[in-house]
Formats: structure tokens, sequence, C-alpha cells
């Protein structure tokens, strides 16, 4: 940058100022990080090799995402579960086993009851609001009532991005668990189907079909979790769990210099078939 380009400064220079430090890294990111370099390690790259490869990425970042970041709404985790219980429990639908508009407030049978059965440290009005804007609830008078059983939040300007690096830290620990454990120890579900001649015109088709499958078995997951947290016993020690899906498409560049660097004797992608198997 040349002198010209650079911002002047508003208000009067101070010598020894210093510029405030960037903010740290946060625990997710970190945690990404972590796991994302031990599995490459275990890939044959080494360390210095990984530096550089960061360094080349974060070249061109920038600092905005970082700025932007600290004004945007967060994920609400755990919010989703609301919609779990509204669609499984009695004391939430109607006769017929649908979901039923509740009003706001109330000891039983309202949004407040139902989001402090979830978690009881949760601030009703907030969850309701969150779940409102990402369109899973719609307002019917002074009542409410589900749209879907789950919370879209691909483009949401903000819980898009939190959600992203959880999901992410998740599936790093899954994969890297699988690489770790040994016998007796058990792999963690990791299936695969995949294809490379698959033709460009059937692409959209896929996403539908895929996204009906998908969600018809994550509902049957996630009413099967609710099913077992509902019956755990008093005290009973519990964790978090979670199964998710998501669909691919290759980089041509990326799978054109893999296969090169199978060809010539360079260590190539493995792929992750089996929990546990690599």
């Amino acid at each position: 940058m040349t002198p010209s380009h650079v911002p002047r400064r508003k208000g009067p220079w101070k010598r020894g100022r210093r510029a405030p430090p960037p903010p740290p890294l946060s625990p997710a990111s970190i945690e990404a990080i972590g796991r994302f370099v031990r599995i490459l390690a275990r890939c044959g790259a080494t360390s210095p090799e990984i530096v550089r490869a960061v360094r080349r990425a974060a070249v061109g970042i920038p600092a905005s995402w970082a700025a932007r970041a600290g004004r945007v709404t967060r994920e609400m985790e755990y919010a989703p579960h609301t919609l779990t219980r509204w669609f499984s429990e009695a004391a939430y639908q109607d006769p017929l086993g649908k979901p039923r508009a509740l009003p706001f407030e109330g000891p039983s049978g309202s949004v407040a009851a139902l989001v402090r059965s979830v978690d009881p440290h949760f601030e009703p009005r907030e969850v309701l609001d969150y779940l409102v804007r990402g369109g899973a609830i719609r307002r019917l008078g002074r009542r409410y009532i589900p749209r879907g059983r789950g919370l879209f939040i691909r483009g949401a300007r903000g819980p898009d991005y939190f959600h992203t690096l959880r999901v992410l830290i998740n599936m790093l620990a899954t994969l890297e668990h699988n690489l770790e454990v040994k016998p007796p120890g058990r792999g963690w579900f990791v299936y695969v189907a995949e294809n490379r001649q698959f033709p460009v015109r059937a692409r959209a088709g896929l996403d539908k079909y895929v996204a009906r499958l998908g969600k018809e078995m994550l509902f049957r997951l996630d009413a099967y979790m609710l099913r077992r947290e509902v019956s755990r016993r008093p005290g009973e020690p519990t964790m978090g769990v979670g199964v998710g899906m998501n669909l691919w498409e290759e980089d041509t560049m990326t799978a054109r210099e893999e296969h090169s660097q199978r060809d010539s004797g360079g260590f190539g992608k493995r792929k992750t078939g089996r929990g546990g198997r690599t």
C-alpha cells in the first residue's frame, strides 16, 4: 500500500499510541483449527507445510469479515429443540396430534412454558423472536404456531456463520475420533455415497431428493433422541449427541491434483468409510 492510499486518522495523532489488539480467537475456533491440523498431519502434511498453507489462505481474508461477525446475531444453540417438543408432546398438540397454536404467556400450554421445559435458563421472548426471525414460527393473532419441525438458518446473516463453525467442529471430531480409535473402541457413524460420473443436468434433482430423504430420516432420529431424553432416570449422566447429513460437490482441480499425486507416488486422499475405519 502506497502512502497515498493510507487512510487518514481522525483526530490528533498521539505518539506512542498503539492500535488495540485484535480480539482473541474463540475456543470453538481454536478447537476447529487444532482438529483440522491434526487430521492433516495424520494424512502426511508436515507442520511447516501446514503453517505456510494457512498463511497463504489467510492473506486474502478481508478484515471486515471479523468486524462484521461481532455485530451480527449469534446462533442460539438448542433453541430449535423447542420445535421438537412442540411436535412431540401431547400438551402442545391438538386432538389430531398436530402442533397447536399457543399463547406466549401461561404456566402450561404456552410458548413460555415450552421454552422453559427445554432449558430453564432460556429467556422465552428471546427464543421466540429468534425462531420467528428464522421463519420457523409464525404468528396467528395473539398465538404462535410452528411452520415446520426444523429451523432452516442458511442465509440468516449471522446465526448461520456460528452454526457452520459448530457443525465443522463436530464433523472434525468424528473424523479425528475414527482416525485414533483402536479396538475394542468403537468408531462413530460415517458412511459415504459418492459418484464421480454424475450428470450435471441431474444436480438440482439430487438436491431435492436428498432434502426429502434427509429430512425424513433426521426427523425420525430427532424423535428417537427426544424419547430417550424424556425417559432418562433422575440424576442420570447426560451428554450432547447429534447426527448430521451433508451433500458435496468435488472441486475439479483438487480432484485432478490428488489423482496426479497418487499416480506420482505422493500421498492421496484417504476416504473415510465405516466408522472406525479409514
